[in-house]
């Protein structure tokens, strides 16, 4: 019998997706760091949260009520359940909004691309893995001002 199935990591970005994210991230002289919401196993970024810690230094918390003050860091990657209801997609963007600087770069992966008044749309990428599989947009924003 033929072998159709091959183990792959799971809740990771491919390395080519996770080096093209990274180079894209603010770096500044002040030490500003990197948030990295439901983050799965990936190791991108300074401080990470998922509701199902995968590692020890993952903090356990809600998407939709991030632990931070406002403004607390320079970059925010957010990868969302994609299977999220309609209205069940603002709340985890607006937060990780709220948790970036001004100026600072929110990077959403998901299958819809948000929006909220106080963010510049900067670029979309679409990721696609094998032909006539699901895609994943990546979208890039800028936050242009505070709630």
């Amino acid at each position: 019998m033929q072998k159709v199935a091959k183990w792959i990591k799971s809740w990771e970005w491919p390395d080519e997706i996770t080096e093209n994210v990274e180079q894209k991230l603010l770096v500044d002289d002040q030490g500003g760091q990197t948030l990295h919401i439901c983050a799965g196993s990936s190791t991108l970024g300074d401080v990470f949260i998922d509701a199902d810690p995968q590692r020890a230094d993952i903090i356990k918390a809600d998407m939709r009520e991030l632990p931070f003050e406002t403004g607390t860091f320079l970059n925010t990657i957010i990868d969302p359940p994609w299977k999220l209801g309609y209205y069940q997609r603002f709340r985890p963007f607006y937060e990780a909004v709220r948790v970036t600087q001004i100026g600072g770069l929110i990077v959403y992966n998901a299958t819809w691309i948000p929006h909220a008044e106080n963010t510049e749309l900067l670029e979309v990428f679409v990721r696609r893995d094998s032909h006539w599989g699901n895609v994943s947009v990546f979208s890039f924003f800028r936050k242009t001002g505070d709630d």
